[in-house]
């Protein structure tokens, strides 16, 4: 299906960025994602976390929609402007829809909060903290079924759950730049990239906090490679480096290096090699790339997307080969200026089809 939507890049919502040093652009970074509720919830190795519920509105669907961030990342991918969230779109579309902060990021500790000391991995993800929250959602919704929506690193955590059999009433999924293989020319920051530095037990990726926004607001090219300038909102990506990007623990860095090295995604003991097993998948699940996500190249997305023994599988790429009027970038497939009229409905369509139809 290629999409509909044939016009320029729509025009940003914000208009040009006051002085950085003024109170008015200081006041313009602020922001809060705006759920409905807030939950948490208590894994079975003791980390405490917390959900953000955007509930549906009008004539609501089958069943709930959880949704995981990437690397480094955090909540804030799906709500960090009111018209490029994909968490408000699909709520106003009749989802209900549940974002989640995976351990290691803003309130999502153990009792005592953050502890430098701490570590986790993939793992931890996959057999801890999204079975623990997909149970969750499902006990407070009184839904037998769940649905999993994620980008990047939660969107690969998919593959692994459906494999391993992690979540139970799993319907369905949808990806977005998470091929189970990333190649070796991947920009993967931390990763593939010198920067951030490795420290003791952190990578320290929140120092884009101080020089992130200036960036966004300068339109630097620095940050191209994960927010394309061409298809993106300054204030987006200003706000989202100020309060969206977690330091990461060093563990979970030298898995996905692993990855690299060996091109293969496995457990952190070796013993699940879940790159092997894509073929064991058949929930339905749509596999989606950005055109120019340099830092998950679409190829390795591509690849995934054939080895799933899925039949009810879907390949959506956004990019001018596809009717976009530019190949979209990594973490602007969810929050660009094309995400509203021409991503954010497919996903909702195709959810609609396969994983949650209305009630």
């Amino acid at each position: 299906m290629s999409s509909p939507f044939l016009g320029p890049i729509p025009a940003p919502a914000t208009g040009e960025p006051p002085a950085l040093d003024s109170p008015e652009f200081a006041a313009l970074i602020e922001w809060e994602t705006g759920e409905d509720e807030r939950h948490v919830v208590r894994t079975e190795d003791g980390w405490n976390i917390t959900l953000y519920r955007y509930r549906a509105q009008g004539n609501p669907r089958e069943v709930p929609i959880l949704c995981g961030h990437g690397l480094a990342g955090s909540r804030l991918i799906y709500d960090v402007h009111p018209k490029y969230s994909m968490a408000r779109a699909l709520a106003a579309d009749g989802f209900d829809v549940w974002l989640m902060d995976m351990r290691g990021r803003n309130e999502s500790w153990p009792d005592g909060g953050a502890d430098e000391t701490l570590q986790w991995c993939f793992d931890d993800f996959v057999f801890q903290d999204i079975p623990a929250a997909a149970k969750k959602v499902q006990e407070v919704t009184g839904a037998d079924g769940i649905g999993w929506l994620g980008t990047e690193m939660s969107g690969i955590a998919l593959y692994a759950m459906a494999i391993s059999n992690t979540v139970p009433g799993l319907r369905g999924g949808i990806t977005m730049g998470s091929p189970a293989i990333t190649s070796p020319d991947g920009e993967v920051p931390g990763v593939t990239t010198p920067y951030p530095e490795r420290g003791e037990t952190r990578y320290e990726f929140s120092m884009v906090r101080h020089i992130g926004p200036a960036l966004a607001a300068e339109r630097s090219e620095v940050i191209d490679g994960s927010f394309r300038n061409q298809n993106t909102d300054w204030l987006v990506v200003a706000r989202y480096f100020a309060h969206g990007v977690p330091d990461e623990a060093t563990a979970i860095i030298d898995q996905f290096k692993d990855w690299m090295d060996s091109q293969s995604m496995r457990s952190r003991d070796g013993s699940v090699v879940w790159s092997d097993r894509l073929g064991e998948i058949t929930i339905p699940i749509m596999v989606a790339a950005g055109g120019n996500d340099r830092q998950r190249p679409p190829a390795g997305a591509r690849a995934t997307y054939e080895a799933l023994g899925s039949k009810e599988k879907e390949w959506f790429l956004a990019g001018v080969e596809t009717g976009f009027p530019i190949d979209v970038g990594h973490d602007d497939f969810l929050t660009g200026l094309c995400s509203p009229s021409m991503i954010f409905p497919r996903l909702a369509e195709w959810l609609d089809a396969h994983v949650s139809p209305r009630a």
